[in-house]
């Protein structure tokens, strides 16, 4: 009896994750993979830490590879591209980027793992993003060219384009190896998405503080080189000069290979819990898929590692037969720590929820972490957003600055958004009370106390 064939398509932190429970739960399965590049599972949000200097070694950010892989039953494929599915006949077309040859592969069940790429930056032409010097920051490869930049003499103006998690970090990275570095975004605050002006305007004014040029509300027309190397960023209020620019303004999943799956507007494949496609037996995880958004209630991609390990696991399961193991939705949970900054979100921020036009309020409240009586505490920023009417909690965000970081109180808080529970449900989540740890009152129930009327915020700023 032939074996049941699963193939995977696209073999970082999604389809390692998807191979692995494969095979985990049934090694008896056929598993093939297919993967354009030559590495897996590199963990790319560690690539402004080694720019940096605090990853010593680069290659400590890869956590499996093909080999670990073989030697669980997986037929591994490096440097192999699928250049065309058919969903009718179950066939993949397959081309060997080292040799150039194609094949043609079946498959019983396919896993879509292909992921997303940078996007350019719109406007901007096509020539001058391949200047030397423009580089984007996403791959294994990106990582080990930045590093070497960092430590090179003749790279004294860095510009990053793109105030978001990605940008910041590496502005932070560049600073620190004393380069001149100039932070660019169209947006008027850094981080939007995920953060409002109570933490935004605080973050801002440390990365000024720290000698980054900070330039804001401003788009990146076109650059300026010499000899085809980048020299000028131009922006549509200024020139800056640059020696490297980085381009970090989004990413964009790679969907067009199945352009009969369900998609949202940005192209991501609209899934079910067990990451089913609208096609029968194709499944889509990681950056390529659209999960439910626990806030909205609509399929978002929302593109995070923690996503693409589950969504790979639930994925596997599926095919598997294995019951219960589902990523019933998201809520994008995230966090930062950057310039002095330990920020966590989750959810929608208050600009966000206004944009998809929900009727939401906020509480935003500065409490001691810690009894005033210990003497040593410390000003925690906390904030809720809320559907105004039934007070279904909507987001979360919290920051400190220094050596004590809360950012883990945004665990509670997402799964309080995932089960869809009202501030009241929150308040009178079971919690402990110690001094040494915490309030009675702590920032979070100040918050919600606050949303219901009873106000006992010492320290809010509004």
């Amino acid at each position: 009896m032939a074996k049941e064939k699963v193939v995977v398509i696209g073999i970082n932190h999604a389809g390692t994750s998807a191979v692995r429970t494969l095979l985990a739960q049934k090694p008896e399965l056929e598993v093939v993979a297919f993967d354009r590049n030559d590495n897996i599972s590199f963990l790319g949000c560690g690539i402004a830490l080694a720019v940096g200097g605090t990853v010593k070694n680069v290659n400590d950010l890869f956590y499996c590879n093909e080999v670990k892989l073989g030697d669980m039953g997986a037929k591994v494929f490096m440097e192999h591209e699928v250049i065309a599915i058919d969903t009718v006949s179950k066939t993949l077309s397959v081309r060997d980027l080292r040799g150039g040859r194609e094949f043609t592969e079946s498959y019983g069940k396919l896993i879509y793992a292909a992921g997303s790429w940078p996007l350019p930056i719109p406007g901007v032409p096509e020539k001058s993003m391949k200047m030397e010097n423009v580089m984007l920051c996403k791959l294994y490869q990106h990582a080990k060219e930045l590093i070497e930049k960092a430590d090179e003499p003749g790279i004294g103006s860095v510009v990053v384009i793109g105030a978001g998690y990605i940008g910041i970090e590496l502005a932070e990275a560049y600073r620190q190896k004393g380069k001149k570095v100039t932070l660019i975004d169209f947006e008027k605050r850094v981080v939007p998405r995920y953060f409002d002006n109570e933490f935004t305007n605080i973050l801002e004014a440390d990365i000024r503080k720290s000698g980054v040029v900070l330039a804001l509300g401003e788009k990146v027309i076109d650059f300026a080189g010499r000899d085809g190397r980048v020299a000028e960023v131009v922006t549509s209020k200024a020139r800056y000069p640059a020696d490297l620019v980085i381009v970090c303004v989004g990413f964009k999943p790679n969907t067009e290979l199945l352009p009969a799956a369900e998609k949202t507007a940005n192209g991501a494949i609209v899934v079910d819990p067990q990451m089913r496609t609208n096609i029968p037996d194709v499944w889509a995880i990681g950056d390529a898929a659209a999960m439910l958004h626990a806030s909205t209630g609509r399929h978002t991609q929302v593109a995070l590692a923690t996503n693409a390990v589950k969504s790979g696991i639930a994925a596997a399961s599926s095919i598997n037969g294995v019951s219960g193991v589902e990523v019933a939705n998201v809520a994008g949970t995230n966090a930062i720590h950057v310039f002095d900054n330990n920020l966590a979100s989750t959810g929608l921020s208050e600009a966000g929820a206004a944009a998809l036009g929900i009727d939401a309020a906020s509480v935003y409240v500065e409490d001691a972490d810690r009894p005033e009586f210990m003497e040593d505490y410390t000003i925690t920023r906390f904030k809720i957003i809320y559907e105004r009417g039934t007070m279904r909690l909507l987001g979360a965000q919290v920051g400190t600055r220094g050596a004590v970081n809360h950012s883990e109180v945004i665990y509670f808080l997402a799964l309080a958004i995932q089960r869809r529970m009202n501030l009241l449900e929150v308040a009178f989540t079971d919690v402990y009370f110690l001094p040494h740890f915490n309030k009675p009152f702590n920032f979070v129930l100040t918050a919600i106390l606050k949303a219901a009327g009873i106000n006992y915020d010492k320290t809010a700023s509004r």
